[in-house]
């Protein structure tokens, strides 16, 4: 059974997503001036940060549905623990697109083998495995060891987030753009923040849906067998 506080929240994150993306987009595309600096390819950076952002946020998902799951065993914690963690691996993959269009035209290399991209590209291939796990695995069997690696995937997150920190900015080439404040035109906030909350809400809109989806799939499974 599908709780209607599920439908609702999927259906609200649905439309807020639609309007916040929209508005993102004109954002970014229309008002939003060129960076001094980069120019036009800055404008990756408000989907980049925003996709990262949100990802973040659905591994911390796939980590709180993780340990209920263990705890309880149930279905619906088993089905939001895989669509989390499905989710975050697709908002992994953007942020690593997109970053490495930005680092392309910033330092002429798609990748480097710097601390932030380095530990990104680590939480990635985690996220990968548990997404292959959760595909060709037997799904009973591999609901407890999905949200253990979950779990430990997670806790990469620290590390990613901390990792800019681990040598001094002249070892390294990922920019620390909110930390040095280094959105000073109003537009610039304004676009960030719309862009990152549209991504947030098109994150809790895929997991709820996806969710849905599997638990469905699971309640199925479970008449058959019945």
């Amino acid at each position: 059974m599908i709780p209607v506080w599920h439908r609702t929240t999927e259906q609200i994150a649905g439309a807020v997503a639609a309007i916040l993306v929209l508005a993102a987009i004109w954002l970014v595309f229309m008002k939003v001036p060129n960076e001094q600096v980069m120019g036009a390819v800055q404008r990756i950076f408000y989907f980049h940060v925003g996709a990262a952002l949100a990802a973040y946020l659905a591994i911390g998902v796939a980590f709180i549905s993780g340990v209920l799951f263990l705890n309880s065993k149930s279905p619906f914690y088993d089905a939001l623990n895989e669509a989390a963690g499905e989710v975050g691996f697709l908002l992994c993959s953007i942020v690593l697109l997109s970053g490495m269009i930005w680092g392309h035209s910033a330092w002429n290399t798609w990748f480097r083998w710097e601390p932030r991209l380095v530990t990104f590209l680590l939480l990635w291939l985690i996220f990968l495995a548990f997404v292959l796990l959760r595909a060709y695995a037997d799904q009973d069997r591999s609901a407890s060891q999905a949200a253990i690696l979950s779990i430990l995937g997670s806790s990469t997150v620290p590390l990613v987030w901390l990792s800019v920190k681990l040598l001094p900015q002249s070892a390294q080439l990922h920019p620390q753009v909110i930390e040095n404040q280094g959105l000073r035109h109003p537009l610039f906030v304004v676009a960030f923040l719309v862009t990152t909350l549209g991504l947030s809400a098109f994150m809790i809109w895929l997991i709820a849906l996806r969710s849905r989806i599997g638990l469905s799939e699971r309640n199925l499974r479970q008449h058959q067998v019945e």
